[in-house]
């Protein structure tokens, strides 16, 4: 069994919760996952989950929730305010003195992020468990900056067989022994977070959402029969009312709507594309591809919000920020402050703010909702657990 975790920036509390309720369940029912495939924050879930695989599967829930609920802003980013905007006029200066100055790579400076990997996860005992089996492999998607393709760093037993190049996916297959350069990258955000050069690759990388935000390819190529996709948008998006004096969507609506899509589109399609090779196979068609590759049968469990429910984690960011962060509090918080006032009253106000509010009350909160998610799927499954897996499109 494979474990998939789309990207998510600061929602990925939201998938730690889903994955901290779902896993225990399923190994009590025999399923204990044995790869672990993610992408920007999914990257951190998956080497964090794998670090944590030796322990009995609630243990290492609570582990790993704890972990969670330790990370601070403080832990991700420096100050805007005091490190990147001096940054930013420095270079806009330079550049009007000399045109071919270094160009900005990013706004916020992410060492903090750095140190927080390399001392929260415990990377002797994520390779000591591929080493003894207990995993069979982990990988993290990120996204090559010299030619733009997903390029997929795979550690553990069935690194030994890499999977051939995707080409028509544009999806590269390294074996790597993983570190927190490669979940720095593969959460690199573009714009907002540095590129990340990775020495053993002789490369510079960005994060895997900007191909591949959910990797359920790789899972399936790494050898994958049965797949937990975890993401924190619905697989559905129910039509929603539109009021009749709606404002001119702003440039944070527009960047909303773009985020959305690409965190979004690929990963519903790919689910559905599942899902439909699944029906066909037990339809009859051919089990072997034109280009010679086999197919089978992939069952999957899906976790992510109620559809209809898409807003769920914005409006937790928007509760968070209107109840917890006023008066003093946010006057002490003058990055939270600006970047409340950049993104302004909008709709898209919390669904961006949620990306990188790495604040323990929303941390917090994002958790329980996943965690409700998940009680939500295992209480439509029943009594029965192989009521929890699919084989369809529906």
């Amino acid at each position: 069994m494979s474990v998939v975790l789309a990207g998510a920036g600061a929602r990925g509390a939201y998938e730690a919760g889903m994955l901290a309720t779902l896993l225990p369940e399923l190994d009590a029912a025999g399923q204990r996952p044995r790869t672990f495939v993610g992408t920007s924050a999914g990257s951190l879930n998956a080497v964090l989950f794998a670090s944590l695989a030796h322990l009995p599967a609630q243990q290492a829930a609570d582990e790993a929730l704890k972990i969670w609920r330790g990370i601070t802003k403080n832990e991700v980013f420096k100050p805007f305010l005091s490190t990147a905007l001096p940054g930013i006029l420095l270079q806009y200066v330079s550049g009007l003195v000399n045109p071919s100055a270094q160009p900005l790579s990013a706004f916020l400076d992410t060492s903090p992020l750095k140190t927080m990997l390399k001392n929260k996860v415990d990377w002797n005992q994520l390779h000591a468990n591929m080493l003894s089996g207990e995993v069979q492999a982990v990988a993290v998607a990120t996204t090559a900056c010299s030619s733009g393709r997903t390029e997929v760093f795979v550690e553990g037993p069935a690194a030994a067989r890499l999977p051939l190049t995707d080409v028509d996916r544009a999806v590269d297959y390294t074996q790597a022994v993983l570190n927190e350069d490669h979940v720095l990258a593969s959460a690199s955000i573009p714009g907002a977070f540095p590129p990340v050069r990775i020495d053993t690759a002789r490369g510079w990388y960005m994060d895997g959402s900007v191909r591949l935000n959910a990797p359920i390819k790789p899972a399936i190529s790494l050898g994958a029969k049965r797949v937990v996709v975890i993401a924190t948008t619905p697989l559905r998006h129910l039509p929603r009312s539109r009021g009749r004096d709606e404002p001119a969507p702003s440039v944070m609506d527009v960047v909303a709507q773009i985020t959305t899509g690409l965190m979004t589109d690929r990963m519903v399609e790919d689910t559905r594309t599942l899902g439909k090779v699944d029906e066909l196979l037990k339809a009859g068609a051919k089990k072997v591809s034109p280009l010679g590759r086999e197919y089978s049968i992939i069952e999957y469990v899906f976790g992510g919000p109620v559809p209809g429910q898409l807003d769920q984690l914005n409006e937790a960011a928007t509760y968070v920020l209107d109840t917890h962060f006023r008066g003093t509090r946010r006057l002490t918080n003058p990055d939270l402050t600006m970047l409340a006032t950049l993104l302004g009253p909008g709709h898209s106000r919390g669904e961006l703010l949620s990306y990188l509010f790495f604040e323990p009350e929303f941390i917090d909160r994002a958790i329980k909702l996943g965690q409700r998610d998940a009680q939500i799927i295992l209480d439509e499954a029943g009594d029965d657990p192989s009521n929890l897996w699919r084989s369809d499109a529906d």
